[in-house]
Protein backbone atom coordinates (compact mmCIF):
# COMPACT_ATOMS: atom_id res chain seq x y z
CA UNK A 1 0.00 0.00 0.00
CA UNK A 2 3.27 2.29 0.75
CA UNK A 3 4.20 2.01 -2.47
CA UNK A 4 0.64 3.10 -4.21
CA UNK A 5 0.96 6.31 -2.81
CA UNK A 6 4.43 6.48 -3.48
CA UNK A 7 3.64 6.05 -6.99
CA UNK A 8 0.46 8.47 -6.61
CA UNK A 9 2.84 11.03 -5.64
CA UNK A 10 5.53 10.73 -8.02
CA UNK A 11 3.15 10.63 -10.41
CA UNK A 12 1.64 14.32 -9.30
CA UNK A 13 5.21 15.87 -9.08
CA UNK A 14 5.86 14.85 -12.28
CA UNK A 15 2.60 16.42 -13.62
CA UNK A 16 3.24 19.53 -11.95
CA UNK A 17 7.10 19.59 -13.03
CA UNK A 18 5.38 20.03 -16.57
CA UNK A 19 3.37 23.08 -16.26
CA UNK A 20 5.94 24.91 -13.55
CA UNK A 21 8.02 26.92 -16.61
CA UNK A 22 4.98 28.86 -17.57
CA UNK A 23 3.49 29.40 -13.84
CA UNK A 24 7.00 30.91 -12.77
CA UNK A 25 7.00 33.52 -15.42
CA UNK A 26 9.71 32.28 -17.34
CA UNK A 27 8.26 34.73 -20.70
CA UNK A 28 10.68 37.34 -20.98
CA UNK A 29 12.06 36.38 -24.25
CA UNK A 30 8.32 37.29 -25.76
CA UNK A 31 8.35 40.37 -23.91
CA UNK A 32 12.04 41.42 -25.51
CA UNK A 33 10.29 40.29 -29.21
CA UNK A 34 7.27 43.15 -28.43
CA UNK A 35 10.07 45.86 -27.27
CA UNK A 36 12.50 44.79 -30.25
CA UNK A 37 9.50 44.87 -32.43
CA UNK A 38 8.41 48.24 -31.26
CA UNK A 39 12.00 49.68 -31.35
CA UNK A 40 12.49 48.63 -34.61
CA UNK A 41 9.09 50.98 -35.78
CA UNK A 42 10.97 54.02 -33.89
CA UNK A 43 13.66 53.93 -35.82
CA UNK A 44 11.92 53.72 -39.15
CA UNK A 45 9.47 56.69 -38.33
CA UNK A 46 12.74 58.53 -37.28
CA UNK A 47 14.89 57.88 -40.25
CA UNK A 48 11.10 59.50 -42.27
CA UNK A 49 11.60 62.57 -40.35
CA UNK A 50 15.08 62.84 -40.96
CA UNK A 51 14.63 61.89 -44.92
CA UNK A 52 11.90 65.12 -44.78
CA UNK A 53 13.80 67.46 -42.94
CA UNK A 54 17.10 66.85 -46.05
CA UNK A 55 14.35 67.21 -48.24
CA UNK A 56 13.27 70.18 -46.82
CA UNK A 57 9.91 69.53 -46.04
CA UNK A 58 10.43 69.77 -42.41
CA UNK A 59 12.10 72.48 -40.81
CA UNK A 60 14.34 72.04 -38.20
CA UNK A 61 12.40 72.93 -35.58
CA UNK A 62 9.64 70.70 -36.63
CA UNK A 63 12.28 67.96 -36.78
CA UNK A 64 13.09 68.21 -33.53
CA UNK A 65 9.38 68.34 -32.72
CA UNK A 66 8.19 65.37 -33.94
CA UNK A 67 11.73 63.74 -32.72
CA UNK A 68 10.68 64.07 -29.02
CA UNK A 69 7.54 63.13 -29.55
CA UNK A 70 8.76 59.98 -30.58
CA UNK A 71 10.99 59.45 -28.20
CA UNK A 72 7.88 60.04 -25.69
CA UNK A 73 5.66 56.99 -27.38
CA UNK A 74 8.82 54.63 -26.99
CA UNK A 75 9.32 55.30 -23.36
CA UNK A 76 5.60 54.74 -22.83
CA UNK A 77 5.79 51.83 -24.91
CA UNK A 78 8.45 50.03 -24.37
CA UNK A 79 9.58 49.98 -20.47
CA UNK A 80 13.38 50.13 -19.23
CA UNK A 81 14.60 46.91 -17.74
CA UNK A 82 13.81 47.92 -14.34
CA UNK A 83 10.36 48.10 -15.19
CA UNK A 84 10.87 44.95 -17.32
CA UNK A 85 11.66 43.63 -14.27
CA UNK A 86 9.61 44.96 -12.33
CA UNK A 87 6.38 43.43 -14.18
CA UNK A 88 8.18 39.68 -14.73
CA UNK A 89 8.75 39.63 -11.26
CA UNK A 90 5.31 40.31 -10.22
CA UNK A 91 4.37 38.13 -12.93
CA UNK A 92 6.33 34.81 -11.36
CA UNK A 93 4.99 35.73 -7.62
CA UNK A 94 1.81 35.31 -9.39
CA UNK A 95 3.14 32.19 -10.70
CA UNK A 96 4.90 30.68 -7.30
CA UNK A 97 1.64 31.46 -5.68
CA UNK A 98 -0.44 29.23 -8.07
CA UNK A 99 1.98 26.71 -8.04
CA UNK A 100 2.10 26.27 -4.76
CA UNK A 101 -1.45 26.26 -4.79
CA UNK A 102 -1.82 23.34 -7.23
CA UNK A 103 0.94 21.30 -5.43
CA UNK A 104 -1.36 21.69 -2.14
CA UNK A 105 -4.95 21.16 -4.19
CA UNK A 106 -3.91 18.40 -7.40
CA UNK A 107 -3.11 15.80 -4.13
CA UNK A 108 -6.36 16.27 -2.33
CA UNK A 109 -8.23 16.24 -5.80
CA UNK A 110 -6.55 13.07 -7.04
CA UNK A 111 -6.79 11.25 -3.87
CA UNK A 112 -10.93 12.34 -2.86
CA UNK A 113 -11.57 11.55 -6.63
CA UNK A 114 -9.80 7.90 -5.92
CA UNK A 115 -11.92 7.11 -3.33
CA UNK A 116 -14.87 8.25 -4.82
CA UNK A 117 -14.73 6.36 -7.89
CA UNK A 118 -11.93 4.18 -7.46
CA UNK A 119 -11.82 0.12 -5.71
CA UNK A 120 -9.25 1.21 -2.60
CA UNK A 121 -10.05 -2.25 -1.23
CA UNK A 122 -8.03 -3.60 -3.77
CA UNK A 123 -4.43 -1.59 -2.31
CA UNK A 124 -3.99 -3.83 0.39
CA UNK A 125 -6.18 -6.95 -0.78
CA UNK A 126 -3.73 -9.77 -0.28
CA UNK A 127 -2.36 -11.76 -3.67
CA UNK A 128 -3.21 -15.43 -4.40
CA UNK A 129 -1.23 -17.95 -1.44
CA UNK A 130 -0.40 -21.18 -1.73
CA UNK A 131 -0.33 -23.89 1.18
CA UNK A 132 3.15 -25.35 2.07
CA UNK A 133 3.98 -29.24 2.16
CA UNK A 134 4.52 -28.99 5.44
CA UNK A 135 0.68 -27.66 6.01
CA UNK A 136 -1.19 -29.63 3.81
CA UNK A 137 0.84 -32.82 5.55
CA UNK A 138 -0.71 -30.71 9.14
CA UNK A 139 -4.12 -30.54 7.71
CA UNK A 140 -3.90 -34.33 6.68
CA UNK A 141 -3.27 -35.76 9.72
CA UNK A 142 -6.04 -33.75 11.78
CA UNK A 143 -9.54 -35.56 12.33
CA UNK A 144 -11.93 -34.26 10.06
CA UNK A 145 -13.65 -31.60 12.29
CA UNK A 146 -10.46 -30.28 13.33
CA UNK A 147 -9.24 -29.84 9.98
CA UNK A 148 -12.55 -28.27 8.70
CA UNK A 149 -12.47 -25.51 11.48
CA UNK A 150 -8.70 -24.96 11.43
CA UNK A 151 -8.89 -24.32 7.09
CA UNK A 152 -11.91 -22.09 7.85
CA UNK A 153 -9.67 -20.12 10.23
CA UNK A 154 -6.97 -20.28 7.76
CA UNK A 155 -9.32 -19.18 5.02
CA UNK A 156 -10.73 -15.92 6.54
CA UNK A 157 -7.02 -14.67 6.88
CA UNK A 158 -6.17 -15.78 3.67
CA UNK A 159 -9.16 -16.54 1.17
CA UNK A 160 -7.15 -16.72 -1.71
CA UNK A 161 -5.36 -19.91 -0.22
CA UNK A 162 -6.73 -22.31 -3.36
CA UNK A 163 -4.97 -25.29 -1.89
CA UNK A 164 -7.27 -24.40 1.07
CA UNK A 165 -10.18 -24.58 -0.65
CA UNK A 166 -9.70 -27.35 -2.31
CA UNK A 167 -8.74 -29.25 1.06
CA UNK A 168 -11.94 -28.28 2.39
CA UNK A 169 -13.89 -29.65 -0.21
CA UNK A 170 -12.80 -32.65 -0.16
CA UNK A 171 -12.98 -32.73 3.44
CA UNK A 172 -16.78 -31.63 3.45
CA UNK A 173 -17.05 -34.40 0.93
CA UNK A 174 -15.94 -36.81 2.85
CA UNK A 175 -18.07 -35.76 5.87
CA UNK A 176 -21.21 -35.83 3.57
CA UNK A 177 -21.64 -32.31 4.09
CA UNK A 178 -21.98 -31.79 -0.01
CA UNK A 179 -23.71 -28.46 -0.07
CA UNK A 180 -20.47 -26.67 2.24
CA UNK A 181 -18.13 -29.02 -0.19
CA UNK A 182 -20.35 -27.59 -3.21
CA UNK A 183 -19.59 -23.83 -1.57
CA UNK A 184 -15.90 -24.59 -1.40
CA UNK A 185 -14.84 -26.10 -4.61
CA UNK A 186 -16.72 -23.34 -6.35
CA UNK A 187 -14.40 -21.02 -4.02
CA UNK A 188 -11.22 -23.03 -5.18
CA UNK A 189 -12.45 -23.28 -8.87
CA UNK A 190 -12.18 -18.84 -8.52
CA UNK A 191 -8.76 -19.03 -8.11
CA UNK A 192 -7.60 -22.16 -10.15
CA UNK A 193 -9.74 -21.83 -13.07
CA UNK A 194 -11.08 -24.59 -15.16
CA UNK A 195 -8.65 -27.46 -13.83
CA UNK A 196 -10.48 -30.91 -14.49
CA UNK A 197 -9.74 -32.57 -11.57
CA UNK A 198 -11.18 -29.68 -9.70
CA UNK A 199 -14.57 -29.08 -12.33
CA UNK A 200 -14.85 -33.38 -11.68
CA UNK A 201 -14.98 -32.78 -8.22
CA UNK A 202 -17.05 -30.04 -8.08
CA UNK A 203 -19.52 -31.64 -10.11
CA UNK A 204 -19.36 -34.40 -8.10
CA UNK A 205 -19.88 -32.59 -5.32
CA UNK A 206 -22.87 -30.61 -6.91
CA UNK A 207 -24.64 -34.31 -8.00
CA UNK A 208 -24.39 -35.46 -4.10
CA UNK A 209 -25.67 -32.27 -2.91
CA UNK A 210 -28.93 -33.07 -5.59
CA UNK A 211 -29.51 -36.46 -4.08
CA UNK A 212 -27.35 -38.01 -6.77
CA UNK A 213 -28.60 -36.75 -9.64
CA UNK A 214 -26.27 -35.41 -12.11
CA UNK A 215 -27.96 -32.21 -12.98
CA UNK A 216 -27.00 -29.82 -16.06
CA UNK A 217 -24.56 -27.85 -14.22
CA UNK A 218 -22.48 -30.25 -13.02
CA UNK A 219 -22.96 -32.19 -16.75
CA UNK A 220 -21.57 -29.14 -17.98
CA UNK A 221 -18.50 -28.78 -15.33
CA UNK A 222 -17.74 -32.68 -16.66
CA UNK A 223 -18.27 -32.07 -20.50
CA UNK A 224 -15.69 -28.84 -19.36
CA UNK A 225 -13.05 -31.53 -17.52
CA UNK A 226 -13.08 -33.81 -20.19
CA UNK A 227 -12.73 -32.02 -22.87
CA UNK A 228 -9.25 -30.96 -21.42
CA UNK A 229 -8.43 -34.26 -19.69
CA UNK A 230 -10.73 -37.78 -21.77
CA UNK A 231 -8.97 -40.22 -19.60
CA UNK A 232 -10.03 -38.63 -16.47
CA UNK A 233 -11.40 -41.55 -13.72
CA UNK A 234 -14.30 -39.07 -12.03
CA UNK A 235 -15.09 -36.98 -15.51
CA UNK A 236 -15.81 -40.69 -17.23
CA UNK A 237 -17.41 -42.48 -14.05
CA UNK A 238 -19.71 -39.14 -13.70
CA UNK A 239 -20.33 -38.67 -17.48
CA UNK A 240 -21.46 -42.54 -17.79
CA UNK A 241 -23.86 -41.63 -15.16
CA UNK A 242 -25.53 -38.29 -16.41
CA UNK A 243 -25.76 -40.78 -19.92
CA UNK A 244 -27.13 -43.67 -17.89
CA UNK A 245 -29.37 -41.19 -16.14
CA UNK A 246 -30.79 -39.58 -19.78
CA UNK A 247 -31.15 -43.43 -20.88
CA UNK A 248 -28.59 -43.64 -23.16
CA UNK A 249 -27.36 -46.98 -22.20
CA UNK A 250 -24.44 -46.95 -25.50
CA UNK A 251 -22.51 -43.79 -24.12
CA UNK A 252 -22.59 -44.90 -20.44
CA UNK A 253 -21.57 -47.72 -21.49
CA UNK A 254 -18.69 -46.61 -24.21
CA UNK A 255 -17.75 -43.54 -20.58
CA UNK A 256 -17.46 -46.94 -18.59
CA UNK A 257 -15.60 -48.99 -20.26
CA UNK A 258 -13.17 -46.49 -21.13
CA UNK A 259 -12.93 -46.15 -17.52
CA UNK A 260 -12.30 -49.72 -17.21
CA UNK A 261 -9.79 -50.01 -19.17
CA UNK A 262 -7.38 -47.74 -17.43
CA UNK A 263 -7.75 -49.50 -14.40
CA UNK A 264 -5.62 -52.85 -13.32
CA UNK A 265 -7.20 -56.26 -14.35
CA UNK A 266 -6.84 -57.05 -10.40
CA UNK A 267 -8.96 -54.20 -9.15
CA UNK A 268 -11.73 -54.31 -6.62
CA UNK A 269 -13.52 -51.38 -9.04
CA UNK A 270 -13.26 -53.81 -12.01
CA UNK A 271 -16.19 -55.99 -11.06
CA UNK A 272 -18.47 -52.80 -9.89
CA UNK A 273 -18.09 -51.47 -13.57
CA UNK A 274 -18.75 -54.45 -15.62
CA UNK A 275 -22.19 -54.54 -13.70
CA UNK A 276 -22.50 -51.05 -14.11
CA UNK A 277 -21.83 -52.06 -18.01
CA UNK A 278 -23.94 -55.02 -18.76
CA UNK A 279 -26.87 -52.87 -17.31
CA UNK A 280 -26.32 -50.24 -19.84
CA UNK A 281 -25.81 -52.33 -22.34
CA UNK A 282 -28.89 -55.23 -21.51
CA UNK A 283 -26.58 -58.22 -21.02
CA UNK A 284 -25.03 -60.52 -18.21
CA UNK A 285 -22.26 -59.57 -16.03
CA UNK A 286 -20.30 -62.33 -17.16
CA UNK A 287 -20.62 -61.81 -20.67
CA UNK A 288 -18.88 -58.29 -20.40
CA UNK A 289 -15.21 -58.08 -21.32
CA UNK A 290 -13.04 -55.21 -21.09
CA UNK A 291 -10.63 -54.88 -24.24
CA UNK A 292 -7.32 -53.10 -22.86
CA UNK A 293 -4.66 -51.72 -25.32
CA UNK A 294 -1.27 -53.19 -25.73
CA UNK A 295 0.66 -52.78 -22.39
CA UNK A 296 4.12 -51.09 -22.52
CA UNK A 297 7.15 -50.55 -20.60
CA UNK A 298 6.47 -47.64 -18.61
CA UNK A 299 8.07 -44.17 -20.08
CA UNK A 300 9.42 -41.57 -17.74
CA UNK A 301 11.22 -42.22 -14.70
CA UNK A 302 10.73 -45.12 -12.40
CA UNK A 303 11.50 -44.46 -8.73
CA UNK A 304 12.45 -48.00 -6.37
CA UNK A 305 10.83 -47.18 -2.75
CA UNK A 306 11.71 -49.81 0.21
CA UNK A 307 8.53 -49.41 2.83
CA UNK A 308 8.43 -50.84 6.47
CA UNK A 309 6.59 -50.08 9.48
CA UNK A 310 8.19 -49.19 12.59
CA UNK A 311 8.41 -51.95 14.89
CA UNK A 312 6.39 -49.90 17.58
CA UNK A 313 3.61 -49.77 15.87
CA UNK A 314 3.65 -53.15 14.38
CA UNK A 315 1.44 -54.70 17.12
CA UNK A 316 -1.20 -51.36 16.13
CA UNK A 317 -1.96 -52.94 12.54
CA UNK A 318 -4.03 -55.86 11.35
CA UNK A 319 -2.09 -57.94 8.76
CA UNK A 320 -4.86 -57.72 6.09
CA UNK A 321 -4.66 -53.69 6.67
CA UNK A 322 -4.36 -51.56 3.40
CA UNK A 323 -1.32 -49.65 2.67
CA UNK A 324 -1.17 -46.73 0.02
CA UNK A 325 2.71 -46.40 -1.10
CA UNK A 326 2.44 -43.37 -3.03
CA UNK A 327 4.05 -39.83 -4.40
CA UNK A 328 2.46 -36.63 -4.70
CA UNK A 329 3.64 -33.13 -6.01
CA UNK A 330 5.74 -31.47 -3.09
CA UNK A 331 3.57 -28.64 -3.99
CA UNK A 332 0.07 -27.79 -5.33
CA UNK A 333 -3.31 -30.37 -4.60
CA UNK A 334 -2.19 -33.16 -2.69
CA UNK A 335 -3.60 -35.90 -5.02
CA UNK A 336 -1.13 -39.14 -5.91
CA UNK A 337 0.71 -39.16 -9.07
CA UNK A 338 1.64 -42.92 -8.77
CA UNK A 339 0.02 -44.89 -6.28
CA UNK A 340 0.55 -48.35 -5.53
CA UNK A 341 -1.69 -50.73 -2.98
CA UNK A 342 -0.49 -53.25 -0.51
CA UNK A 343 -1.60 -55.14 3.08
CA UNK A 344 1.03 -54.87 6.22
CA UNK A 345 1.24 -58.77 5.48
CA UNK A 346 3.63 -57.68 2.82
CA UNK A 347 5.77 -55.31 4.77
CA UNK A 348 8.25 -54.64 4.46
CA UNK A 349 8.31 -54.51 0.95
CA UNK A 350 10.03 -53.29 -2.16
CA UNK A 351 7.79 -51.22 -5.29
CA UNK A 352 8.53 -49.50 -7.95
CA UNK A 353 6.69 -45.99 -8.51
CA UNK A 354 6.34 -44.72 -12.54
CA UNK A 355 3.85 -42.82 -14.73
CA UNK A 356 1.82 -46.30 -15.56
CA UNK A 357 0.68 -45.71 -11.51
CA UNK A 358 -0.74 -42.55 -12.39
CA UNK A 359 -4.57 -41.49 -11.03
CA UNK A 360 -5.10 -39.29 -13.83
CA UNK A 361 -2.90 -39.20 -17.71
CA UNK A 362 -2.47 -35.61 -16.71
CA UNK A 363 -0.82 -35.70 -13.74
CA UNK A 364 2.20 -38.06 -13.95
CA UNK A 365 5.44 -38.83 -12.17
CA UNK A 366 7.10 -38.03 -15.07
CA UNK A 367 5.28 -34.34 -15.21
CA UNK A 368 6.51 -33.50 -11.93
CA UNK A 369 9.88 -31.64 -10.89
CA UNK A 370 9.87 -32.76 -6.88
CA UNK A 371 7.59 -35.06 -4.98
CA UNK A 372 6.97 -36.27 -1.54
CA UNK A 373 6.84 -40.33 -1.18
CA UNK A 374 4.83 -41.61 1.35
CA UNK A 375 2.95 -45.09 2.63
CA UNK A 376 0.00 -45.44 4.76
CA UNK A 377 -1.94 -48.01 6.84
CA UNK A 378 -5.44 -47.20 6.44
CA UNK A 379 -7.61 -49.01 8.63
CA UNK A 380 -10.61 -48.55 6.38
CA UNK A 381 -9.00 -49.04 3.34
CA UNK A 382 -9.20 -45.72 2.09
CA UNK A 383 -6.90 -43.50 0.37
CA UNK A 384 -7.73 -40.36 2.53
CA UNK A 385 -6.04 -40.21 6.22
CA UNK A 386 -7.92 -40.74 8.78
CA UNK A 387 -7.23 -40.28 12.44
CA UNK A 388 -6.03 -43.53 13.67
CA UNK A 389 -4.33 -44.64 10.47
CA UNK A 390 -0.36 -44.88 10.54
CA UNK A 391 1.93 -43.40 7.77
CA UNK A 392 5.56 -41.96 7.19
CA UNK A 393 6.67 -39.21 4.59
CA UNK A 394 9.97 -38.11 2.83
CA UNK A 395 11.01 -34.68 2.38
CA UNK A 396 10.57 -32.59 -1.00
CA UNK A 397 12.52 -34.37 -3.09
CA UNK A 398 13.68 -34.56 -6.82
CA UNK A 399 12.04 -36.64 -9.26
CA UNK A 400 15.19 -38.77 -10.68
CA UNK A 401 14.78 -42.34 -12.72
CA UNK A 402 16.88 -45.21 -10.73
CA UNK A 403 16.35 -42.79 -7.47
CA UNK A 404 16.53 -45.71 -4.63
CA UNK A 405 14.28 -44.55 -1.11
CA UNK A 406 13.17 -46.00 1.81
CA UNK A 407 10.28 -44.94 4.07
CA UNK A 408 9.69 -46.16 7.47
CA UNK A 409 6.29 -45.67 8.66
CA UNK A 410 6.32 -44.17 11.78
CA UNK A 411 3.47 -41.86 13.09
CA UNK A 412 -0.27 -42.05 13.78
CA UNK A 413 -2.33 -39.54 12.10
CA UNK A 414 -4.11 -37.49 14.51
Amino acid sequence: MTLFWIITAAMILAAVWFIAPALLGRTREGDTSYAEANLSVYRDRLAELAAERDRGTLSEEEYEQGRRELENEIVRDVPGEEAGAERSGAASASGRRTLSGLMLLLPVLAVTLYFAVGRPGLIGESPATRLSQSEIQKYSRMAPEQRISQLRAHLSEHPKTAEAWVLLGQTYRAQEQFGDAVEAYGEARKLLGEEPQLLVQYAEAIALANGRRITERASALVNKALAKDPDNSLGLWLAGSAAMSRGDGEAAAKHWRKLAAQMPPDSDAIGMLKGYIAQAEGVSQESVTIDRPEQTAAAGPSMRVRVDLAAELKETADPGDTVFIFARAAQGPPMPVAVVRKQVQDLPVEVSLNDSQAMMPSRKLSSMDRVVVGARVSKNGQPTAQPGDLEGMTNPLKVKDGRQLSVTIDRRVE
